[in-house]
């Protein structure tokens, strides 16, 4: 937990020395964020995963993905994620560290006059995990994302608060395909 907070400070720091002022919620530009949280028991799964990574993406604005008003960006992230498990269904306790992609629509609703908003993301990725788990019985994994939350405007930067769920599964390419439901609680910041 120490370490994600000292990451993202001093990706903060960093990014308000080197930023340009995020004038348009949909202009090019860089996320950076941190993540921590669970897995949840549902749908057959039965491994309680605990652990967080860190990401790094990239947002262009998307005309085609408005919602009448409502601007979007597309972004594309890449990330870490490190797991751990006490153990489930026999199998003993374990850790795994993946890495994945994702591409999702970023969806910005204004709510004050100083650039303060909230945002939906809906998207799909891939992950590629150091070994298979429990719930997970293949290496490499589809990841359908939804996250929403909150954006604070700063100066010249974006922090960001809010809530990821990230289902994990093979999407039925081996069997078993229990999958996993993982809820994260998401911090970053946006820079250009």
């Amino acid at each position: 937990m120490k370490l994600v907070l000292t990451f993202l400070l001093s990706c903060a720091l960093t990014g308000a020395v080197l930023a340009d002022d995020v004038e348009s919620p949909t202009a090019p530009s860089h996320y950076i964020s941190g993540f921590l949280g669970k897995s949840m028991i549902m749908l057959g799964s039965e491994d309680v995963r605990f652990g967080g990574g860190l990401s790094y993406a990239f947002g262009r604005p998307e005309k085609r993905f408005q919602l009448g008003q409502i601007p979007a960006q597309l972004v594309y992230e890449g990330y870490v994620d490190a797991t751990h498990s006490n153990g489930a269904n026999g199998c003993s306790p374990n850790s795994t560290i993946a890495v994945g992609g994702l591409a999702y629509a970023r969806w910005r609703w204004p709510l004050d006059r100083h650039g303060n908003s909230m945002f939906f993301d809906l998207g799909w990725g891939l992950q590629l995990a150091d070994e298979p788990t429990v719930d997970l019985s293949s290496d490499l994994n589809s990841t359908p994302v939804l996250d929403i939350g909150g954006i604070h405007r700063a100066g010249k930067l974006e922090y960001l608060a809010g809530l990821r769920v990230l289902h994990i599964s093979n999407a039925g390419t081996d069997r078993p395909n229990y999958g996993q439901n993982e809820l994260f609680l998401m911090f970053g910041v946006r820079y250009r």
